[in-house]
């Protein structure tokens, strides 16, 4: 198996093996002074089995200071051969523990170019099919390993003499208690006594064992003396930003992160919580790379959860849990999945379009979200509840603003009104249960609730039946935010006549003549003008410009200590205006997308869709979806903004969306439906 990594499998990287679960791709760590202790001996006990340094109970000392070659060792070698102390073992270990941050990063690169992990999206990995197969991966140029986890188990399992690699390994695994991850209970107890016996063998491993025992105040694992001050925001800060006042949130945050840095303190707090935003491109490589240890999603969210009756959801989730349901719904979620009903989808566009004729003005909103959720609920949950589409929309919104965002005093989700659309809510989950029997679903194709409803009758206790309602729900305030985003693509394309026209001559190939094109004909070419106004158009007007979490573990971000309960807000799309990613990023410009440029794939430039391992699930079929109503719109209608003068102003509650102002008016029925 081929890799452009040539130096030889590291202890760190079999320790994260190690630590892998494989049915759930989730690395089963904690990044706390325990797990850096022995992310920091490892990397001290490669140098040693390298001939680069020696131990004895006293003393470590350098044999040969020549650089390996590895990144992942040179910079402690280097740090010990030119420090003037003549210090034991346990003090470089300790000493050591503020790379772990680094360490796992690179190791975790690492593993994945060397094909061993496979990295997917939303920040998990999972062994690779070769590996998982064979039980063996590449150890360096010319040697086969026998994978870390295999060889382990045997020498605790079967008393199998340990080399000295495999006793170091054992021994750093039962200092962060690695074992009760991968042994039953029973056979942990059965077999503690031979798990210390072999981690005693090792010097290196007796030292970090020492290092974590004799600690009674846990150390930071990052370089930082004294975390800086961070800076905090008053309202009147708040208020001189002026995109705030027109609804530009990323724009706004932007220029606080201009003037006051990258995490910034809110002068109001949420649940009684300090809250504090985390803004630009580092930040947003932070919570990519690492927020998964240190950021939980349930707190912002349980309170909707129980509007309605569930208490464990895929947003809310974190960790192997949230994986798993990832995994398990993510073909639903695909684009595969949506250019399956292809024509389905265009039908129901279709339909909104037909309605439309020559010199109505409609309000772009409204009119988009509806024109979404019937597309959402056919495609979805196979319900046609375009009947009472608007009451159902407008409960899940009271919702957000009163549950999530707070915003309202939760008294305003039981007037009589939003009684009357609570009613809808549970017509529509009665009327998707009723639909979705299998003699219902013979011959049809598998959507949304049939995963839902599936993986409800084969995993009952993962997936309770209190809990299947809100993903219906999900669904069709996702449609809010379908018709939000639409609503500003359209006003891109259309405030661009030039590229209104090139869309149009993309539509005309697929669609002209009556055409009925099949999915595979929709390739980034034959749409190419189409997907890089849907992108341009993400970038200035994301509909979810920012996401709340709460820390559950003490970190350090860009030199700023944040502590547990503090409730954050990662303002991922702020960086969508910053002029050093983005050339005139005031500018509309859907050629900053072209190859030659590509500006959106800096990392941490471009987050429309999320970070981490709450990246949306369902991205590429929202991709397809977009793009298809785009081309139909600008095929078989022209249409104008009015006011003519009218100018751009967002209403950013609870999801950005264009303010109630803007008005499209039908120009021109160009094809008829």
């Amino acid at each position: 198996m081929s890799t452009t990594v040539e130096s030889p499998v590291r202890l760190a990287e079999e320790l994260i093996l190690l630590m892998l679960n494989e049915q759930s791709g989730y690395l089963e760590m904690v990044p706390n002074w325990d797990f850096s202790c022995v992310m920091a001996g490892a990397v001290i006990a490669d140098l040693a089995l390298e001939s680069r340094i020696d131990t004895d109970l006293d003393a470590l000392f350098v044999i040969d200071s020549s650089p390996t070659g590895d990144s992942l060792l040179d910079p402690t070698l280097e740090e010990i051969a030119n420090s003037q102390e003549n210090s034991e073992t346990q003090y470089w270990v300790e000493r050591n523990a503020a790379r772990s941050e680094e360490i796992v990063t690179v190791t975790l690169d690492r593993l994945v170019e060397r094909g061993i992990l496979e990295h997917e999206s939303g920040g998990f990995w999972t062994l690779s099919s070769h590996v998982s197969r064979s039980g063996s991966y590449p150890a360096s140029d010319s040697t086969i390993r026998q994978e870390a986890k295999a060889r382990v188990l045997s020498v605790i399992l079967d008393d199998i003499i340990p080399d000295p690699r495999d006793a170091i390994l054992v021994a750093l695994m039962h200092t962060c208690d690695g074992f009760k991850l991968v042994l039953s209970p029973e056979d942990y107890q059965a077999k503690l006594e031979r798990i210390q016996t072999v981690a005693k063998l090792d010097l290196v491993g007796r030292s970090v064992a020492s290092a974590v025992r004799e600690s009674s105040v846990k150390p930071k694992t990052r370089r930082v003396l004294q975390p800086k001050p961070i800076p905090k925001l008053s309202f009147i800060d708040i208020l001189r930003q002026r995109d705030f006042r027109t609804g530009n949130i990323p724009k706004a945050m932007y220029g606080i992160f201009q003037k006051y840095g990258p995490v910034v303190q809110a002068p109001f707090t949420m649940a009684n919580e300090t809250v504090v935003a985390l803004i630009g491109p580092e930040t947003n490589q932070w919570v990519n790379r690492h927020g998964r240890f240190y950021l939980r999603s349930k707190d912002y969210i349980e309170g909707l959860e129980r509007v309605f009756g569930a208490s464990r959801t895929l947003p809310s989730m974190d960790g192997a849990e949230h994986y798993k349901m990832r995994k398990s719904l993510q073909s639903a979620y695909s684009r595969a999945a949506l250019a399956r009903r292809l024509p389905e989808l265009i039908s129901h566009c279709k339909q909104s379009i037909g309605s439309w004729s020559e010199g109505d003005v409609f309000r772009v909103t409204k009119t988009f979200q509806n024109h979404m959720s019937r597309q959402v609920s056919g495609l979805t949950i196979g319900v046609d509840c375009s009947h009472y589409v608007d009451e159902l929309l407008a409960y899940e919104h009271r919702a957000l603003v009163t549950e999530v965002q707070g915003a309202l005093p939760k008294f305003m989700l039981k007037t009589p009104r939003m009684k009357r659309a609570r009613k809808r809510v549970l017509e529509l989950h009665e009327a998707i249960q009723a639909s979705h029997t299998p003699a219902q679903r013979k011959g049809k194709p598998r959507d949304l609730a049939d995963a839902f409803l599936e993986l409800h009758r084969n995993d009952p206790q993962f997936l309770p039946e209190t809990d299947i309602r809100f993903p219906f729900v999900a669904a069709m305030v996702a449609s809010i935010y379908l018709g939000s985003a639409l609503g500003f693509a359209v006003y891109c394309m259309v405030r661009h006549p030039d590229v209104y026209s090139r869309i149009h001559r993309e539509a005309e190939a697929l669609f002209g003549g009556g055409r009925e094109p099949k999915a595979e004909e929709f390739t980034l070419e034959a749409i190419d003008v189409t997907h890089r106004l849907c992108l341009e158009s993400q970038r200035l007007y994301p509909v979810i410009p920012w996401q709340l979490r709460t820390v559950m573990n003490p970190c350090i971000v860009e030199g700023f200590e944040l502590l547990p309960k503090t409730r954050l807000l990662v303002c991922q799309t702020a960086s969508h205006y910053a002029p050093d990613l983005f050339k005139d990023p005031l500018k509309f410009d859907i050629d900053r997308y072209l190859w030659d440029r590509a500006e959106h794939v800096t990392p941490g430039a471009y987050a429309p869709y999320g970070l981490g391992t709450h990246t949306c699930l369902g991205s590429r079929w929202v991709e397809l979806q977009m793009a298809v109503n785009l081309l139909l719109i600008a095929y078989h209608v022209k249409l104008d903004v009015l006011p003519e003068n009218y100018k751009l102003a967002i209403n950013p509650f609870p999801t950005a969306a264009p303010n109630k102002k803007m008005k499209f008016r039908v120009a021109q029925v160009t094809n008829t439906v």
